[in-house]
């Protein structure tokens, strides 16, 4: 008998828990929203998304603030705010206090593409095509020169529409740089020449770095590098015209 109440007991507790979380849920839907809050994650305060004119643009099309929670289609909200060119990824979600959260996180610009056009575009660290910003403009590495790639916005330059263009290169040699201190302070162009091989100009000096093609690439700018701490450090950057990386074992100098 002592083990039939203890279970009729933990039927009723649970019973009761779950009476409770229904209820709570009911009024949890039927709560109005509070406010709309947008935190958008990225490398600084100032960006290609403005805040103000994301929340004026979903007032616009639906005022949120004092709807029912119920009543509010998050996945359609999400999906029109997906669709904005420069957001890598978002969450919706309301808390406990009636206010829809929304959370977005920014791409982030590894290089600026112009192409034989003078089109231009970024790429970002995913290797994801994106247009430029009337508004904003952040220093990043720049790539011109005899780019023959058609920059459509939206794609990947991992998609074989790009597997013959320069563009993967260009995207391998960036991310490269952007991981070596060294290199990301003393590399300022990428540059496509003539003959379809990469040169880049520094920072300091006036004259070029040809690394040629992207056999080998680690080895190159592991040369570059141990070439500009012994030699280029010393005070030599207006003696030469042109350093050839393109040869693994050997860096060919041309003087002025």
């Amino acid at each position: 008998m002592k083990k039939i109440f203890s279970i009729l007991f933990v039927s009723i507790f649970a019973l009761a828990l779950i009476l409770l979380a229904g209820y709570g849920y009911f009024q949890y839907r039927n709560q109005k929203v509070n406010h709309v809050v947008i935190h958008i994650q990225r490398r600084g305060e100032k960006g290609f998304i403005d805040k103000k004119k994301l929340l004026a643009s979903l007032q616009k099309q639906d005022s949120i603030p004092g709807k029912m929670i119920k009543s509010i289609d998050i996945s359609l909200i999400k999906s029109k705010i997906a669709r904005n060119p420069y957001v890598k990824a978002v969450d919706l979600f309301f808390n406990l206090s009636g206010d829809l959260m929304v959370n977005i996180r920014e791409r982030t610009p590894l290089l600026r593409i112009y192409n034989e056009q003078n089109k231009s575009g970024y790429i970002d660290g995913d290797g994801n095509l994106f247009p430029v910003s009337n508004s904003f403009a952040p220093r990043v590495l720049p790539a011109n020169g005899y780019i023959k790639a058609k920059l459509m916005m939206g794609e990947n330059i991992h998609d074989g529409t790009y597997k013959n263009t320069a563009l993967p290169g260009l995207y391998l040699l960036a991310k490269k740089i952007a991981a070596n201190p060294f290199l990301k302070a003393n590399i300022s162009q990428l540059f496509i020449n003539s003959k379809g091989d990469i040169d880049m100009a520094p920072e300091l000096g006036r004259f070029i770095f040809h690394l040629g093609g992207t056999a080998d690439m680690d080895i190159k700018l592991e040369n570059l590098e141990a070439f500009c701490k012994k030699i280029l450090a010393h005070g030599a950057w207006s003696k030469y015209r042109s350093i050839n990386l393109q040869y693994t074992n050997q860096i060919v100098c041309t003087k002025k």
